[in-house]
């Protein structure tokens, strides 16, 4: 794909059945068939164009949202401060499992390149903004800054700094959608370079013995900080590192918002149904680097220009083109509108106060240890 090394969706086996896209394959040592599977009524040509144009918008303003982040963070008088990662180029990931996502019911967890989910997921650009701010008015109190927006009404279990950290965090909260029997999933996602550590290892195995309702989801933009796949992993076909657990597993073009939304529901209709965890591995691209300090020596001027065209909103555009579901007109005046939203935003975190300096010692937790001596 215009010279990139996009890994193209594979399958993966479990016992006797194979799950790809769209379809769930059974074998037998007689005969192979292909059973089709329920397939949700389709809403009218309206509605899909609404659905599509409300995607494509949130994709836009988590783009506009990341550009004014970088421009507040590197601006003199610096506004943002602490570590930032920042989430341009991976949009469709984000906003397809949005686009699944039972609120009520479930969850997502992430590691620290979280800006992008928590907007999709409906987290207000002010609060978001407040948040890297360090402002009392931010979805964490001003107290967590970049790499911890959280949003517990809405089942956004937050972003995560210790590389790996969520993984299993993500397996108890699938733990809790079963053991209360409410029908949820835990989306849980990480980067390729976190598929090295040994907790990553541990909650596969243990969510794989209890089926439990949680959705595997490797954000794979080709390096681990600033080392590319093929030096971190011996096995450069990431999807098959879920291969010794007893699950599905697949590859999948993760700059295709259609294509995200179908792996990501069949996988999550999977987990609902009680047949346990599917482990994906969605192929994307970060235009930035993987903190505000990296300056992306490791990867050259062709490389960038042939990942812009495959920008997954450019992709997702020209479908819409395509299909007559959108013009310029349109386009012009959605992007006016998410501009003007990120100026408010940045306009609400400058005008919120600072957290109060007792705060420093609320939502804090502390507990004597049973020996400690009186």
């Amino acid at each position: 794909m215009d010279g990139l090394a996009i890994t193209l969706p594979r399958i993966g086996w479990e016992g006797g059945n194979a799950y790809g896209v769209g379809c769930l394959v059974r074998w037998s040592d007689a005969e192979m068939s292909v059973v089709d599977k329920p397939r949700v009524k389709r809403p009218t040509k309206a509605k899909t164009d609404q659905r599509a144009h409300e995607m494509l918008r949130m994709m836009l303003l988590i783009r506009r949202f990341e550009e004014r982040t970088y421009q507040e963070y590197t601006r003199p008088g610096q506004r943002i401060g602490g570590f930032c990662h920042l989430y341009s180029g991976q949009e469709a990931v984000a906003v397809g499992i949005a686009a699944v996502f039972a609120k009520g019911k479930d969850y997502l967890i992430t590691a620290y390149r979280d800006h992008g989910h928590s907007l999709a997921l409906g987290m207000d650009p002010g609060a978001a903004m407040a948040e890297m701010f360090g402002r009392a008015t931010g979805c964490s109190k001003g107290k967590g800054g970049s790499m911890h927006l959280f949003q517990a009404e809405v089942g956004n279990l937050g972003g995560h700094g210790i590389v790996g950290s969520q993984i299993p965090l993500g397996a108890g909260a699938a733990f809790a959608c079963k053991y209360k029997n409410t029908g949820g999933v835990c989306f849980t996602l990480f980067g390729d370079g976190a598929i090295n550590q040994g907790v990553h290892n541990e909650t596969l195995n243990l969510a794989s013995l209890w089926k439990l309702p949680v959705v595997f989801i490797v954000e794979n933009n080709g390096v681990a900080m600033g080392t590319q796949v093929e030096r971190s992993s011996a096995e450069v076909e990431l999807e098959r590192r879920g291969s010794g657990y007893h699950m599905p597993y697949q590859a999948f073009d993760g700059n295709d918002l259609d294509q995200v939304i179908d792996v990501v529901g069949e996988a999550a209709d999977r987990a609902r149904a009680g047949s346990g965890p599917t482990y994906l591995v969605a192929n994307t691209y970060r235009f930035r680097g993987h903190s505000m300090s990296d300056a992306m020596k490791y990867r050259t001027k062709e490389e960038l220009e042939q990942a812009r065209r495959r920008d997954p909103l450019v992709i997702y555009e020209a479908r819409l083109r395509e299909a007559g579901a959108i013009g310029d007109e349109q386009l012009e005046a959605m992007d006016a509108e998410v501009r003007k939203q990120v100026d408010a935003a940045v306009k609400f975190a400058i005008d919120s106060p600072h957290p109060d300096a007792q705060d420093l010692y609320s939502d804090v937790y502390s507990e004597k240890y049973p020996l400690e001596k009186k």
